[in-house]
């Protein structure tokens, strides 16, 4: 389907913005409610939208997996309607990203951080900096390649998580 096909996408706009239409809307929200669902953990569903194995963690720490998960695409989707500046908060969204992948087994390097949450990579340096002055995440070196440096939430962040992802509502 070319652009010109597409609903509220011409080529100008292809490469900045999405215009989404009602329904696409109201997809969202129901994908935004699925991953937060504790009904879903172990549902086909539920392994579908998880990027863990089913089964490998308790069903709690599951909810709050997808809980987060739900929080960090969010605020994504909110870049769609509101210039980025508006709600900057990348060490929230650090944090974020950084426990929904924990489970997974994958790791984050900074750059592929930045990607992740679409910042700077001067930014995410600067922040990471910080959330390790205050022992939320810490630098793992490669174990054969020392230009290769992972980021990796620390206990202390993890549980401010899982403390916050349980006292909201959801």
């Amino acid at each position: 389907m070319s652009n010109s096909e597409r609903p509220g996408l011409n080529d100008a706009d292809s490469t900045k913005t999405v215009t989404l239409t009602e329904k696409d809307l109201k997809d969202v929200v129901r994908l935004f409610r699925l991953f937060a669902d504790p009904a879903l953990v172990g549902s086909e569903a539920g392994r579908f939208l998880s990027t863990n194995e089913p089964g490998n963690r308790s069903e709690d720490r599951q909810v709050l997996i997808a809980k987060a998960r739900m929080v960090l695409s969010s605020r994504l989707v909110r870049e769609r309607y509101f210039h980025r500046d508006l709600f900057g908060e990348p060490a929230w969204e650090i944090l974020l990203a950084l426990y929904v992948i924990e489970d997974s087994g994958a790791r984050f390097t900074i750059s592929k951080l930045a990607e992740c949450i679409n910042a700077p990579l001067s930014t995410v340096v600067r922040w990471i900096k910080t959330l390790e002055e205050q022992s939320l995440v810490s630098r793992v070196n490669h174990p054969t390649d020392r230009r290769i440096i992972f980021i990796r939430l620390l206990d202390k962040g993890r549980k401010a998580l899982d403390d916050y992802l349980v006292a909201i509502p959801g």
